[in-house]
């Protein structure tokens, strides 16, 4: 299993406080021993706690999909939520091409991310 961090960190700020969170992709896959490598993918949101970082929460797609797992397409930054962009798999698509565009709102209060429902955008 290999535990995966890329170097593409989001920045925006959901608090108005005029300081960025940050969210980071993380995953894990099996290193190719099966088809559907991805064992688990999200974003991890950092939150300034003082001087410091905080986690301020995980998210994860929310679209379900029938056959491989969703993937996470990017994000933006709003006041009070993160707009999470999902590419997922109809049940005909192949492994290399997920035909589903979904989108879903974390909204944030306080410390606390909770997820809308995903809205399919195609």
């Amino acid at each position: 299993m290999r535990v995966i961090r890329t170097k593409n960190t989001l920045y925006g700020d959901t608090d108005g406080d005029h300081r960025d969170e940050a969210v980071a992709f993380v995953g894990c896959d099996d290193n190719g021993a099966t088809q559907n490598a991805d064992i688990a993918v999200g974003y991890v949101v950092y939150a300034h706690a003082g001087k410091n970082l905080a986690v301020l929460g995980s998210i994860t797609p929310r679209q379900k999909s029938t056959a491989y797992h969703t993937a996470l397409a990017g994000a933006e930054f709003a006041p009070g939520q993160i707009i999470v962009h999902e590419k997922w798999y109809r049940p005909n698509d192949a492994h290399c091409c997920p035909s589903g565009d979904a989108t879903t709102v974390w909204t944030r209060e306080g410390n606390r991310l909770t997820p809308g429902v995903p809205r399919i955008t195609s």
